[in-house]
């Protein structure tokens, strides 16, 4: 059970472990929601984490969706509440047939459970040498998000295939259905069962990169606890202030890439210095446009700054994956 898995695993290490499982962009928009000091302490956790196994990773995500489920439950009044509702729109005949096929489809999607733990990107690897039926049955008892990323990491003809089996699937029997997830869940093993490199400085430098201005604030907190790890986590992230240093050529490619009104938005409260550097990179008629929006400006709001940094930076970084910017050459 996962109590007993997680029996003495502190709050904030469980959260940090679940932060790693659902990956860096939906980490984010939790972040963002949250207290700078809670932030802080999840940011250190994320990083003392080298690697989760199988049993840790699963019941960390059965103890979080526990929690989900249970609020759903309280908030919508319940199986009870579904039924009597059902009852008196459907009748008792049409409103029992209509339990019964979301039983099973509960069911089967429970027999599927473990895949929430996969990474989409590998299990579309593990699965594309299955028939498209199989992976379609696979895909059709996944939460969408997911079966939709690895629906597109597949290879466009079989993309096409299972798309097609997906639209046309039909009932398939519960039995039928488990059968299928127990073979898979044992071909899975050894993925499932691996110790796999989480966590760790990179990981917390990546989700700070696109928090924006409030990452500053989080890693001078982190310094005042250990100086040694803000640094380290320092080194391995892309600010917004490391945009100056990238040079002139590099900085055109990436203003070809952004609004300009954004720009304006991002360098609202930077100093002249810092703006001129940008628009030195700009051709007289963009600069013209970006001196217009800039004065039309007014007061503009934290968030907003931090949100318009964060297009910059991720167009940026976008053109370092590419390869297009060397970010270890400065403009000469």
């Amino acid at each position: 059970m996962a109590s007993e898995i997680l029996k003495g695993v502190p709050m904030i290490e469980r959260v940090a472990t679940f932060c790693v499982l659902i990956g860096e962009e939906a980490t984010v928009k939790i972040f963002q929601n949250l207290p700078i000091e809670l932030v802080e302490q999840v940011s250190t956790a994320i990083s003392n984490i080298t690697s989760i196994d199988k049993e840790t990773s699963l019941a960390v995500l059965d103890e979080f969706h526990l929690y989900t489920q249970s609020n759903a439950f309280i908030s919508s009044g319940g199986f009870d509440y579904a039924k009597d509702l059902l009852y008196k729109s459907l009748g008792k005949g049409e409103a029992d047939a209509v339990l019964e096929k979301l039983a099973r489809m509960k069911q089967a999607k429970q027999s599927f459970a473990y895949l929430e733990a996969i990474n989409p990107k590998q299990l579309s690897d593990f699965i594309k040498d299955e028939s498209p039926q199989s992976i379609a049955v696979i895909l059709s008892h996944m939460d969408p998000a997911a079966a939709a990323e690895v629906l597109n990491a597949l290879d466009e003809d079989l993309r096409v295939n299972v798309a097609m089996q997906v639209a046309t699937i039909k009932d398939i029997q519960p039995d039928i259905v488990r059968t299928m997830s127990d073979i898979l869940e044992g071909k899975l093993e050894s993925l499932l069962s691996s110790v796999t490199e989480v966590g760790g400085i990179k990981v917390v430098a990546d989700m700070l990169n696109k928090m924006g201005p409030k990452s500053q604030d989080i890693l001078t907190n982190i310094s005042g606890i250990d100086t040694q790890l803000s640094t380290k986590i320092k080194e391995n992230m892309f600010v917004f202030e490391d945009l100056i240093n990238l040079g002139t050529d590099n900085l055109m490619k990436i203003l070809a890439n952004v609004e300009l009104g954004d720009v304006a938005v991002g360098l609202s409260r930077s100093d002249k210095s810092d703006i001129e550097l940008i628009t030195d990179a700009m051709s007289q008629r963009a600069t013209d446009r970006f001196n217009e929006e800039f004065e039309m400006l007014g007061k503009v709001k934290i968030k907003d700054i931090e949100v318009a940094q964060r297009k910059m930076l991720e167009a940026a970084q976008k053109l370092i994956d590419e390869g297009a910017i060397d970010r270890s050459m400065d403009d000469e």
